[in-house]
C-alpha cells in the first residue's frame, strides 16, 4: 500500500470526468449523449490504476460443484440515454454545496444511463488537511451497502442457480436456524425484513447471532433488521459452498471491474476515507458495531468501495444484469428483486424502492439508486459520520440528486430539483 501512496502525484488524487466531455448534440434542449467510451490520456498523463486492496480471503468451504454454465447470446450494446448537462451541473452543485456547509468533509459522486457512466466526481478531501476525494481511488465504508452489494447480490446468483428458493425455510441452508417460530422463516422474509427478527442485537459471535430469538410472528410486520441480513449471508454462504466474498469477488465484482471493492481493507488503507475522528478513526475498519464484532465480514456490512466501483454496479442493474458484454444476472432475476413485495410496505428484496426507482443507503453517509424506468442511475459516498454534529443533511441532498438526475434523464432541466433545493436549504 505504501509504494502505492509513493508513486501518485497530488494531481492524481482529484479526478473528474468533465462536463465538457459530453458532445451537444441535436436536440431542442441541449441535450447530450452518453459517450460510449472516453478516448484514453496519453500515456505521461494517465491516471495510475485504482488500487485492488488485498482484502482477506476467508477459509475455504468444502468444495461445492460449479453449475454448468448457461450458453446465451451476446448482449446488445445498451441504446445512448441523452442527459441534460444543466440538470448535471445541478447535481454536482446540491453535493459541493454540502462540502461546502461542513456536513462532510468530501464526497464521491457517480451518475451514468444504462450501462454507460457520464459523471464522476470527487469533491472536498478525504478529511480536514488530506488529500483531495478521487471517485477513482477513494475507498469509502459502504455501511449497509453491503446488504444489497454483496449479501442480495449473492442470493440472486444463488437462486438462479437453483441452489437457494426464496420460499424455503432458511433452516433448509442454515440447520441451526430453528425452532418454533423460526422454521416458519423463509428466504423472502429475510431479503423483505418481516421475518420478525429485531433490528439488532449485542450478540459478540455468529452463533448468537443466528439464536437471536424473533419478535413477531414471519411475515406479519416490517423491521429493517441488520440481524436479518447477517443470517442470510451465513445461510447463502452455506448455500454456495464457499466463503461469499471469494464467491462474489469471481463472479460479480472481478468481471465488471470493481478491483477496489471487498471487505475490511485493514487499518493500513490511507486511500479510505475515515468514519470517525473521535477515538479510532475507522480509516478501513468497518464502523458499523455488529459487523466489527463479527470480524468486519457480515451480511449487514463490513464491504467497502470506490464511487466509480460502484457506478459500474449501478450500471449493471440499470442495464438489466449486463454491462459491456459481461452478463452477470439475467433480466427477470433483476426485476423480481427490485419489485415491492406484498405486505412488505416500500420494501423489495433486499432493496427499499421509492417510486419505480429501487435504493439502498448507508449510514455512513452511502446511496446507491436506479431508476429503471428512465434507465439511469446515482451512486453517492461520503463519509458524513466524520465527526459532524450536524443534523444529517443526507436524506435531503438524496432527493435533490435522485430529482436532478430524473430532470437530466427528461431534459427538463426540471423544477422537482429546484423545489426539494429549496426544502433542503431551509
Amino acid at each position: 500500500m505504501q509504494g502505492v501512496l509513493e508513486s501518485m502525484k497530488k494531481s492524481d488524487l482529484f479526478a473528474v470526468v468533465p462536463l465538457a466531455v459530453l458532445a451537444v448534440v441535436a436536440g431542442e434542449r441541449g441535450a447530450v449523449s452518453v459517450p460510449a467510451l472516453a478516448p484514453a490520456p496519453p500515456a505521461d498523463t494517465a491516471r495510475p490504476p485504482a488500487p485492488a486492496f488485498p482484502f482477506p480471503t476467508v477459509p475455504a468451504f468444502p468444495a461445492f460443484p460449479a453449475p454448468e454454465p448457461v450458453p446465451e447470446q451476446p448482449a446488445p450494446l445498451p441504446a445512448p440515454i441523452s442527459l441534460d448537462p444543466a440538470a448535471l451541473r445541478r447535481v454536482e452543485e446540491a453535493v459541493r454545496a454540502q462540502v461546502a456547509r461542513g456536513a462532510f468533509p468530501g464526497a464521491a459522486l457517480a451518475v451514468g444511463g444504462r450501462g454507460q457512466t457520464v459523471l464522476e466526481r470527487g469533491i472536498g478531501r478525504l478529511a480536514r488537511g488530506e488529500a483531495e476525494v478521487d471517485p477513482v481511488r477513494t475507498v469509502y465504508d459502504l455501511a449497509s451497502l453491503t446488504k444489497v452489494v454483496a449479501t442480495t447480490m449473492a442470493v440472486m446468483l444463488l437462486v438462479e442457480e437453483g441452489r437457494m428458493e426464496l420460499d424455503a425455510p432458511v433452516s433448509r441452508y442454515l440447520p441451526e436456524f430453528r425452532g418454533g417460530r423460526k422454521d416458519r422463516v423463509t428466504v423472502r422474509h429475510l431479503l423483505a425484513h418481516t421475518s420478525g427478527l429485531p433490528a439488532g442485537t449485542g450478540a459478540r459471535t455468529l452463533t448468537h447471532v443466528i439464536a437471536t430469538p424473533l419478535r413477531a410472528l414471519p411475515g406479519s410486520s416490517v423491521v429493517y433488521s441488520d440481524v436479518n441480513m447477517v443470517v442470510l449471508f451465513a445461510a447463502a454462504e452455506r448455500a454456495a459452498g464457499e466463503p461469499l466474498p471469494d464467491m462474489l469477488r469471481r463472479r460479480v465484482w472481478e468481471p465488471l471491474g470493481m478491483a477496489s471493492t471487498g471487505f475490511s481493507p485493514g487499518g493500513g488503507c490511507d486511500l479510505c476515507a475515515p468514519t470517525s475522528r473521535t477515538g479510532l478513526s475507522f480509516r478501513g475498519m468497518v464502523h458499523d458495531p455488529i459487523a466489527r464484532r463479527l470480524g468486519g465480514v457480515a451480511g449487514n456490512a463490513g464491504l467497502f468501495s470506490t464511487a466509480h466501483d460502484l457506478g459500474r454496479f449501478a450500471a449493471m442493474l440499470a442495464n438489466e444484469g449486463e454491462l459491456e458484454g459481461v452478463r452477470v444476472l439475467r433480466p427477470e432475476t433483476v426485476r423480481a428483486f427490485t419489485h415491492r413485495q406484498p405486505g412488505a410496505r416500500t420494501r423489495a428484496l433486499g432493496w427499499d424502492t421509492r417510486g419505480a426507482a429501487f435504493l439502498h443507503t448507508g449510514f455512513t453517509g452511502t446511496s446507491l439508486w436506479v431508476d429503471p424506468d428512465r434507465g439511469v442511475w446515482a451512486v453517492l459516498l461520503t463519509n458524513r459520520t466524520y465527526g459532524s454534529s450536524r443534523r444529517n443533511p443526507l436524506p435531503a441532498l438524496r432527493r435533490v440528486v435522485h430529482n436532478w438526475v430524473e430532470n437530466a434523464a427528461q431534459g427538463a432541466g426540471g423544477r422537482g430539483g429546484e423545489a426539494e433545493s429549496r426544502r433542503s436549504s431551509r
